[in-house]
């Protein structure tokens, strides 16, 4: 649904995969181009670099809101944790970044639900319509967690149009999720990230 609801410049673009992405991060290791990934919680194995990122992609969305929020969060730990957790999400932005700037593909498909977010809202709900003009409901069935992409399509489909959305959470988890959504809905322009491209 992200790759359908994104601008039509965009649905023809692929993304890397994932030993691709670990590919370029055994770059970035190797060549190092003044990034400060060389401190003692960041491991420098690229596949469990690759796992910070997407992590953090997950629980932010690399949404500037987010960002902040885990920031303040970290800094409140106690030491020495505020200080590995800062680390952790400085390591985790910094390859999102160099991926971004070394790729023109998307650097995974969860841009693409990213992409879709700011396509709702910049067309007011609009593509949604052009894309799927039979839609009665949008169903979220079985989830165990909401990554942040996720919660921000949803909460920019609430946004633009009427469309009703109804999500089924696991047993496990529904009493946690159902307390959590509200606050991952509460953020401003869903899909927003902290870079330039």
């Amino acid at each position: 649904m992200g790759k359908q609801l994104s601008p039509d410049g965009q649905r023809s673009v692929a993304a890397i995969d994932r030993i691709d992405r670990l590919s370029m991060i055994q770059s970035l290791l190797t060549e190092n181009n003044g990034l400060d990934l060389d401190t003692p919680m960041i491991p420098s194995a690229p596949q469990e670099i690759e796992q910070i990122r997407t992590v953090v992609e997950s629980v932010t969305g690399f949404h500037p809101e987010r960002l902040d929020t885990f920031h303040e969060t970290a800094e409140g730990l106690p030491s020495p944790i505020d200080a590995d957790s800062t680390e952790i999400l400085k390591a985790a932005v910094t390859v999102e970044r160099y991926l971004r700037q070394n790729t023109e593909k998307a650097v995974s498909d969860v841009e693409f639900v990213r992409c879709a977010s700011r396509n709702l809202l910049r067309t007011d709900g609009a593509c949604l319509d052009a894309t799927f003009p039979d839609v009665e409901r949008i169903s979220l069935v079985g989830i165990s967690s909401l990554p942040a992409a996720h919660a921000d399509l949803l909460h920019a489909i609430l946004e633009t149009t009427q469309v009703p959305v109804h999500t089924h959470l696991r047993r496990g988890t529904e009493s946690y999720l159902s307390r959590r959504l509200p606050d991952l809905l509460n953020i401003t322009k869903p899909g927003t990230v902290v870079f330039d491209s």
